[in-house]
This record gives structure tokens, C-alpha cells and sequence, in this order.
């Protein structure tokens, strides 16, 4: 039981941010972090699509990464642009505390699944190994013996790192009603983020290379995020 409450927080943790900072702190509104969890979803589905796809005929390991990079560059961009262009509650509100709100759901509902399919791998490894191959049992086992204070380092780190991502791209699709130019900012930024990302384990210390690669976005990424506050007069 110990074992699985990091993977309820990376369930629960999205719909505590949502109430402590979007809602109390922020003052926002919980529209802004519904729409967020539900215009990831439907991203997320469009681009499991494409990289199912991709995957089963790009070998290219490279190539294959810049199709999921691009693929999440574009259409989660996209789907936070018409969130706020759709919704009317949304459009009449953007500013950066629902930029916020938004972002703790969008970046929630990834922490959701996330979470749901370790806690899913969870049931069917105590309850029903017998449904899983050898190979894949033993993968599942091994992601899962990570530890208690492990887990919960990374189900934190993802929350907090995650919303920061989140948050940098949602406040600048948002500028993109001012200056349309920022939504090919912010799938471009996106872009170059993920390929990053899906690349560290090419360096000779990946261990290292991930530790700095999350340091730098905590500074840079929050930099740029207060700096945006500043600019966004929307």
C-alpha cells in the first residue's frame, strides 16, 4: 500500500494544485482547469495516434523523435490556442492567473495518465501477472522497484516541473491574441523542449545530463514565466 501513494500523487496531485494555487491563490476559475485537462486529452490522443504509427514504420530512432516532438509541439499548442478561442468564459478571461489555472490542467491531465497506468500496472502485477509476457512483467517490476522516497521525488518533480513547462507555453499561445506570431513561438519552443528531452540519454552521463537539464528549466523557465506576467496586459 506504501508503495503505491507516489502514484496517487501524481493522480490527485493536479486537483490539489487546481483548489490550493489555481483557485485560492490565483482567484481563478475551475473552467480554465477543466479545459486544460480536457484539451490535453484530446491532443494527447491525436498524437498517440501518430507515434503508434510512426513507430511501427520509422526506424530511425532520431527521425522517430522529432515526429513526437513536433507532433506535441504542434497539436498541444494548437489545442490550448482553441481553449481559449472556443470558450467563451475562457476568451473573456485571459490573463495569467488562468494561463495558470489552464496549465495545471493541462499539465494535470498528463500526470493523470501518468499515474493511472502505474497504478493500473500496480493491480495487474499483484493481482493477475499471468496476463502479462515475461519480458513486459519484468520491465513493469523494474520501473515499479524504485523505491518509496524515489517515487515520490519523481511524482513531485513531475508536478512541479510539469506545471513550469506548462505554464511557460500556455502564457505565451495566450500572447498569440495579441501577436499571432507567438503561437508559432510556443509550437517551436515546444519542439526544441521535447527533442531535448527525448535526446539526453545520447549523452555518456544521462544521470547528470537530466539533473541539469531540470535545474535549467527551474530557472530559466520560471525567469521566463514572471517575465511574461509582466508583459501580458491582455
Amino acid at each position: 500500500m506504501l508503495d503505491s501513494i507516489p502514484y496517487l500523487v501524481y493522480f490527485l496531485g493536479p486537483f490539489l494544485l487546481a483548489i490550493f494555487l489555481g483557485k485560492r491563490l490565483l482567484r481563478a476559475q475551475y473552467t480554465a482547469f477543466f479545459a486544460g485537462l480536457l484539451a490535453f486529452f484530446v491532443a494527447w490522443v491525436v498524437i498517440l495516434v501518430i507515434t503508434t504509427s510512426a513507430i511501427m514504420h520509422v526506424k530511425n530512432a532520431l527521425l522517430y523523435s522529432v515526429i513526437v516532438a513536433a507532433s506535441a509541439g504542434v497539436f498541444e499548442e494548437s489545442s490550448r490556442f482553441f481553449a481559449f478561442r472556443i470558450s467563451k468564459k475562457l476568451h473573456e478571461n485571459r490573463n495569467w492567473n488562468t494561463g495558470i489555472m489552464f496549465a495545471i490542467g493541462h499539465s494535470g491531465m498528463e500526470s493523470i495518465i501518468v499515474g493511472g497506468s502505474l497504478l493500473l500496472t500496480i493491480a495487474v502485477i499483484t493481482y493477475a501477472p499471468e496476463l502479462l509476457s515475461e519480458e513486459v512483467l519484468s520491465e513493469a517490476q523494474a520501473v515499479l522497484e524504485i523505491g518509496f522516497l524515489q517515487g515520490l521525488y519523481s511524482a513531485f518533480e513531475r508536478l512541479s516541473v510539469g506545471l513550469l513547462i506548462h505554464s511557460c507555453f500556455t502564457c505565451v499561445v495566450l500572447m498569440s491574441f495579441v501577436q499571432r506570431r507567438y503561437l508559432l513561438v510556443a509550437v517551436l519552443w515546444h519542439f526544441v523542449h521535447d527533442m531535448v528531452g527525448l535526446n539526453l540519454h545520447y549523452v555518456s552521463d544521462h544521470w547528470i545530463a537530466a539533473k541539469l537539464w531540470v535545474l535549467f528549466i527551474f530557472l530559466v523557465y520560471s525567469w521566463v514565466l514572471f517575465k511574461l506576467r509582466k508583459r501580458m496586459t491582455i
